[in-house]
């Protein structure tokens, strides 16, 4: 009878994966090299053992990436191409394109804020780095595999919506009224050694809350909420993502220390913020 309901489990589990795989590749049907698509069919491929369809989609996310100067993003991807690749020609080719990349060293990051021209500001939530940290918890025994699987569609439909939410396992998590969710929230603090931190005790100044713009603060689940010397002090909600941590000191200008905090309390906390805007366009007026 157990292995009865382990075989449904992952039987339910795969059709969950099969779901998110279909709704991703009707994205690249449209948006051939939308690097989000690429990144979670790679990552959701290789939860199903499919590494074949899992290395295509990770040579086409390189390539995107090579040809777009994203060096930092690029040479994240080295160790899994090296594994997949296997000697194959296609892979040896990308590898040594980024490789060639590394020789030029990246700008460095600001110790003290610059004065800089507005960059790109990227709105779109990085849904394999949200499957990625459900896949953890799965393989941590934090969540079950039916709780996975309902997470994974969560987060699917969460980013497809038009509508400006933050889109993070931990919200979830939240809006299912899981239990184990303080549980969750230790593990991923301390697998990430990322400290928690209370936001509703925080007194969030105006230069802190507006450093970023409020529509990637809320999108992309992170936020500077004080300052220590020249660091910023930010929040993420997905603590395993490095990608975003770069994305946030490139547009504060600065190094930052990151926090984890709930979901509630980020949510409340992009309220004050939200009036704290509000009423300086007011005082202004």
């Amino acid at each position: 009878m157990a292995e009865e309901t382990r075989d449904k489990g992952r039987k339910e589990l795969e059709e969950e994966v099969w779901s998110a795989i279909g709704a991703f590749e009707q994205i690249l049907e449209a948006m051939p090299d939308d690097r989000a698509s690429l990144e979670t069919l790679s990552h959701a491929y290789g939860q199903i053992g499919d590494h074949a369809k899992a290395y295509e989609y990770l040579l086409r996310l390189g390539r995107v990436l090579v040809a777009e100067g994203e060096q930092p993003a690029a040479l994240d991807l080295l160790d899994r191409l090296r594994e997949l690749s296997a000697g194959d020609a296609s892979g040896a080719d990308l590898i040594g394109k980024i490789e060639a990349m590394a020789a030029v060293p990246p700008p460095l990051t600001p110790a003290a804020p610059i004065e800089a021209a507005p960059a790109a500001v990227n709105l779109t939530p990085n849904i394999s780095e949200e499957l990625a940290f459900t896949w953890n918890l799965l393989q941590a025994g934090e969540i079950t595999q039916e709780e996975y699987a309902s997470v994974v569609q969560d987060l699917t439909e969460m980013s497809g919506s038009d509508s400006s939410v933050t889109v993070s396992v931990l919200h979830a998590l939240e809006a299912r009224g899981y239990k184990g969710l303080d549980r969750v929230v230790v593990y991923a603090s301390q697998d990430c050694a990322t400290p928690f931190i209370s936001l509703d005790s925080v007194d969030i100044t105006e230069e802190a809350g507006g450093l970023l713009p409020l529509e990637f603060v809320v999108r992309r689940g992170v936020m500077v909420f004080d300052f220590v010397g020249a660091h910023a002090l930010a929040v993420v909600m997905n603590p395993y993502d490095t990608g975003l941590r770069r994305e946030v000191e490139k547009l504060a200008g600065r190094t930052c220390n990151f926090y984890l905090t709930s979901a509630s309390e980020f949510d409340r906390a992009v309220e004050r913020i939200t009036n704290i805007e509000v009423e300086a366009v007011s005082t202004e007026g």
